[in-house]
This record gives C-alpha cells, sequence and structure tokens, in this order.
C-alpha cells in the first residue's frame, strides 16, 4: 500500500497553489468534474480540513483547472507538514534540514535507513558535529518520520535544494525572527553579488574566497556564487561559531554544494583568521546580521571598524548596513567617533545610499553600501578621495546595477586615475571633507550627465527655498468665480484649473491665515500621486495637502540656483520613477532630488524656456483653430448645421 504524503494544502493554500480565489475551490468540491473528483480531506486541525498535497496536484493536473500551469513545481512553497505529535516546531526545522543536507551530502535515499541508521550517518558525515550530527541525533526514533517528510518535500520542489529553500522560506513567514527582521529583496542581493565578484575581477584573482565574517545567513555568499562567472564555482568563508544561525547557514550551504571553508575568530579579541590558499579575500557583510538584529549604528559600526583593521593589505570588503549608520548624519557622538575612525583608516573606497523598499518587513528603513579597499599609502592624505553617491529615487534595475558595479570599480583606481573616469551615480570627494564635522557623508545626488544635485530638504536647510503647507478650506467656502484654488484634484488632471475659487472678499476675513501664491511658486502633491505644477501668476490658494515650494533669494549670497520650471520638472520626474519602480523611495519629498542650474545660466536658461513656452502656445492655438476647420468641413460636406445631428439629410 502506498504511504501517505505528510504534505498537506487547505483550501487556502489550494487556492493560492491554482492561483485563483478561495470560493473557487468551494465550488470545485460540490461542483465536480465527471469522474474527477476533489480529493477527500485527510485531516482535519484546528477545524480546517487538510489534504494530501500530490492528491491535489494530481487533481488539478488531470482537470486542468486552476491558472498555474506549474502546479508541481509550486507544490513546495505552498504545502505544510502535517504537524508531528512530539516535535516541536523548532526541531522538526532543524531536523528537516540537517536531513536534507545529509541526503545531499551522501546522495543517498533517506528512506533506505532507519533511525539509528541515520544517526550514525550524520556522524560519519559530520565527526566534529558543526553541521548536522546534533540536529539528526535529537530526533531519535522520530528520524525515520522526519525523513519522509524530508523526501516528500524534495520530491515536491524536484530537488533537496529547493526543499531546503521552501523550508526556510515557511520559517520567515512563520517564525525564525532574527532572519525575518533583516531579510532582503532579491534585487539588493544580486546588486551586493555583482559588486563583490566584480571586485575579485578588478583584482585579477582567480581563486578568490568570499568572507562572512558576521553570524549570517549566507544569502550574499550563495548570491555570489550564482554571479559568478568564472569556470569554476568560488570558494565561500564562514565563521566557526557554533550558534543556531552559523550552523543553519553552514547547512545551507553544503546542500548547495557550495565549496566551503572555516574561518577562525578569535573569541574574546575578535581576530579573523582567513585560510592560506587564495589569491585574496572579498569580505561580504550584511548588517546587522540575524543573530542580533537590533544591532545598533555605533555597534554596527564598531563590528565594520574592526574588521577594517584586520583586512590585509590587497582584501577588499561589501558592506550592506542601515543608511543611518553608514552614510547620514550621525544621531550620537558614539556612531561619529565610530564612523569617523573609519574614514580615518583611508580603506572606505566608496558610500552609496541605496533606495528604500529593500528590505522585506522595514521597507521604509534606508540602506546604504560601503566599499572598503587598499588604502593607497602611497597617495598623501591630503589628495585621498572617496567615491560618494545616492541612489534614492532610482530604480533597482539591472541596468542601474550595472552602472554602479562601475563607478565602485571607479572608486577602487587610484585618485588620478578616477578622476579621469566619468561615473552615473557618484562623485569623486576629498576623504578629508568627509571626516570634518558631525555630518552625512551624502548631501545630494549627482546627475549622470554631470550637473550637481540637492535634496529638498538640502535647499530648504540651505534657505535657496521655502516649503509652504496649503489651506484648510471648507467645502461650502469654495465656489465657482473669484480667486483660484489649487488642491490635489486640479494638480492631478480631476478638475481644471480655476474651477474652484473662493470668494476675495469673505475670504480673507474666514482665513486670516491663509496666504496666496507669488509668481514662479511650485504647487505639488505627494499622494494619490506625485504631481507639480508653476503658478506663473501667482495669486491663487493652495488647497491642503498640495504645497507649495517658493525659491528664496537670498540678499547677500544672490540669487539661488533654482528655476521654477527645473523645479517642477524634476518633481514630475520622480512621479514617473515612482509609476516604474514603487519600491523606490518617492513619497518623502524632502529626498527629492533637484537640478541645481549656474547661476551664469540662470537667464538664459529662463529665457529659452519661455520662448519655448510662447511656442508651444502657439501651437496650441494652431492647433485649437485646425479642430475648429475640421469640424466646419465636415459640417459643408454632410449639409449637416450640427455635427452632433445624426438624421438623414437630403440628396
Amino acid at each position: 500500500m502506498q504511504r501517505r504524503s505528510t504534505l498537506q494544502l487547505t483550501l487556502s493554500s489550494t487556492a493560492r497553489l491554482a492561483k485563483v480565489q478561495r470560493a473557487v475551490v468551494s465550488m470545485w468540491r460540490n461542483r465536480p468534474v465527471e469522474g474527477q473528483p476533489f480529493p477527500e480531506p485527510v485531516a482535519v486541525i484546528g477545524g480546517q480540513e487538510r489534504f494530501d498535497a500530490f492528491e491535489v496536484a494530481d487533481y488539478l493536473a488531470r482537470t486542468g483547472r486552476g491558472n498555474n500551469p506549474d502546479v508541481r513545481a509550486d507544490l513546495a512553497a505552498h504545502a505544510s507538514f502535517e504537524p508531528p505529535s512530539d516535535l516541536g516546531d523548532e526541531m522538526l526545522f532543524d531536523g528537516l534540514t540537517a536531513l536534507l543536507c545529509l541526503a545531499v551530502a551522501e546522495s543517498e535515499p533517506l528512506s533506505d535507513s532507519d533511525a539509528a541508521e541515520l544517526v550514525s550517518r550524520a556522524r560519519d558525515l559530520d565527526p566534529d558535529d558543526s553541521v548536522v550530527q546534533r540536529e539528526i541525533s535529537a530526533l531519535g526514533m522520530r528520524a525515520t518520520d522526519v525523513a519522509a517528510r524530508a523526501e516528500d518535500l524534495a520530491d515536491a520542489a524536484f530537488s533537496a535544494k529547493a526543499a531546503f529553500e521552501a523550508i526556510l522560506r515557511d520559517r520567515l513567514h512563520h517564525g525564525l525572527s532574527g532572519h525575518s527582521a533583516v531579510a532582503l529583496h532579491a534585487d539588493v542581493v544580486s546588486v551586493i553579488a555583482q559588486v563583490a565578484t566584480a571586485l575579485a575581477n578588478d583584482a585579477g584573482w582567480e581563486t578568490p574566497v568570499f568572507v562572512d565574517v558576521t553570524d549570517g545567513s549566507a544569502d550574499l555568499l550563495l548570491a555570489v556564487v550564482a554571479a559568478s562567472q568564472a569556470d569554476t564555482a568560488p570558494s565561500v568563508g564562514t565563521v566557526t561559531l557554533d550558534t543556531f544561525t552559523a550552523r543553519l547557514a553552514r547547512r545551507r550551504l553544503r546542500t548547495h554544494d557550495v565549496h566551503r571553508v572555516d574561518i577562525a575568530v578569535e573569541e574574546e579579541s575578535h581576530d579573523i583568521t582567513v585560510p592560506p590558499g587564495f589569491d585574496g579575500a572579498i569580505h561580504v557583510l550584511h548588517l546587522p546580521a540575524p543573530s542580533d538584529p537590533s544591532l545598533s549604528d555605533a555597534e554596527l559600526l564598531d563590528v565594520v571598524g574592526d574588521l577594517e583593521v584586520q583586512l590585509a593589505d590587497d582584501a577588499r570588503a561589501v558592506v550592506l548596513g542601515p543608511a543611518s549608520a553608514l552614510i547620514d548624519k550621525p544621531r550620537s557622538a558614539d556612531v561619529d567617533r565610530a564612523r569617523d575612525a573609519i574614514l580615518r583608516g583611508g580603506r572606505l573606497r566608496a558610500a552609496v545610499r541605496l533606495p528604500k523598499g529593500l528590505m522585506v518587513r522595514s521597507p521604509r528603513r534606508a540602506l546604504a553600501l560601503w566599499v572598503l579597499g587598499p588604502a593607497h599609502p602611497d597617495v598623501p592624505i591630503a589628495e585621498r578621495a572617496t567615491v560618494v553617491g545616492d541612489l534614492s529615487h532610482e530604480a533597482v534595475t539591472p541596468d542601474i546595477a550595472a552602472d554602479l558595479v562601475s563607478d565602485v570599480l571607479t572608486a577602487m583606481a587610484s585618485p588620478r586615475m578616477a578622476s579621469r573616469r566619468a561615473l552615473r551615480f557618484a562623485r569623486l570627494v576629498p576623504t578629508s571633507a568627509l571626516v570634518v564635522g558631525r555630518r552625512a557623508l551624502i548631501e545630494g545626488p549627482v546627475d549622470h550627465r554631470g550637473g550637481e544635485r540637492r535634496t529638498l530638504s538640502a535647499l530648504v536647510a540651505s534657505r535657496h527655498c521655502r516649503a509652504v503647507s496649503g489651506s484648510r478650506i471648507r467645502s461650502q467656502d469654495l465656489v465657482t468665480s473669484g480667486r483660484r484654488v489649487v488642491g490635489t484634484a486640479e494638480l492631478l488632471g480631476e478638475l481644471p484649473l480655476g474651477g474652484r475659487c473662493v470668494d476675495p472678499v469673505v475670504f480673507p476675513t474666514a482665513y486670516p491665515r491663509a496666504q496666496y501664491t507669488e509668481p514662479g511658486d511650485v504647487v505639488f502633491c505627494t499622494s494619490p500621486r506625485i504631481a507639480a505644477w508653476t503658478d506663473r501668476d501667482g495669486g491663487s490658494v493652495v488647497l491642503s495637502p498640495a504645497r507649495v515650494l517658493r525659491i528664496v533669494d537670498d540678499p547677500e549670497r544672490g540669487r539661488a540656483p533654482l528655476l521654477p520650471d527645473v523645479l517642477a520638472a524634476d518633481i514630475n520626474a520622480v512621479a514617473t520613477a515612482s509609476r516604474a519602480q514603487p519600491l523606490a523611495d518617492t513619497r518623502d519629498w524632502r529626498r527629492w532630488s533637484i537640478r541645481l542650474v549656474p547661476r551664469q545660466q540662470l537667464d538664459p536658461l529662463a529665457d529659452a524656456l519661455a520662448d519655448i513656452r510662447a511656442r508651444r502656445g502657439d501651437l496650441m492655438a494652431e492647433l485649437t483653430e485646425l479642430d475648429r476647420e475640421s469640424e466646419a468641413v465636415i459640417a459643408r460636406y454632410t449639409n449637416l448645421t450640427d455635427p452632433t445631428d445624426t438624421r438623414e439629410g437630403d440628396h
């Protein structure tokens, strides 16, 4: 008799697997295809019916029901295990991942062994008890049952490697809190891997080792192996810690058949030792690590600082961490001191702010990238430079990633060589300028055409422009004639400009604190979509939540390097980017990137734009006249005086 699968589906998970609504699955049960009844439940747990996952997959394949042609391939991602009676979730998770690792390492079926034999096989494979021995031994006589579950999942996922990842994903959703807190989207993991492999290629190393000295999840190391284009897969190094996270990472790498070496870490001094036999080491760190997701900014920088002083002369390091620690203005003196020590070490070659939305559980938390390399000891301290950049408003696409890698490689060159190369997202700044004071490393992005940019936050702080809030006006005070009202509806084109007004006599008395726009003010909104419009005449009333950006000329410093048309165009460009990349950091208007206009170009650019507006107006007037002529011609040749009259004419 065939053994029943331990993988199960509920009606809800069946709907997700088949890519249909939950009610559709109930309809399948109530209205079966002739000769193809829906599978019977195999268990009821917590009042919820459960069905054999393979029976459901076979049913969907036979009947053709649902919208997923890859049901069997996706089964592992939606199925759950029949809950064991005497094993906790953690023990089951450890045992499953260990048995899958054992199956891959030995290339032998798990079902060929009883519980005692499985434990013996684990000891033979892992005599030092660093990967699987402890986890399989803890299962005791239940090892056979858990092995059956592991084989079921491997069968559903088509490989033990895919099964391991499916179990890990499931635990990220239902537990494994440390890993969940720092989990990354796949696109940023891919970018970091591309940077790391490019650094190894740039160094000319044929046999590099990619090292993670944190108690990490192995996400970045696996991505590095996948990104490598070498004839042979690269080696990776992980720490020899005896923690849950470190053991899980070692099992994961072993299951993926990645060549791994031990990185020894001295317990008190934290000194690391990379084994010999490699051309060089590329350190890849994601901080905070899953083992300590609450790591503070100062503690995080201490970890990077400890690594910096231990790096070999030719070693490189790629660090992914919160922008609050790596890029933004330090929040405390401890953070400032820790960052200052790293900067003075001379090994920080590139610092790049990344968009928000790259962390699964914390989409509003911005990340940043640091790249450390050789310190160029032959370059005088005063001449050392660092590449800094801001990708806050860029979509993380393959093209963007390729240009970022190019900018990072430029940072690895000597300052003299780097100054001769074009940078898309970054600029070369003296390292000494980054050390001075308690300040952010990046004050604004750089346009890829070479123009200077600043965030709106920086422009407001430097008094080049002011942000003025809109007024809250009662709906009964909006009329059809008077002073024009501009709100979100007008900015988004839902209402015509001038369609809503306020009484110029009543309004000032009813709203004494309200302000009118001035000529050249830029009115904008952020929700439900981003939009901006330039009020050339002024005198309008801005309806909250819309706001006004007003360019301010300083009597001492002269004209602000801004033009209303450029300001509005850059805000509308952010709107376009937000539609193309929903994860991009676009709703925070203070971080919007604005192009500066050299002061000697302000008048020529303003005149050129005025000429373009005039020509556009002439063309629009001509188009209106052509439309009128077109209607007249149609009416004349059809003998209709009214183009909307559909009555049959005389012939």
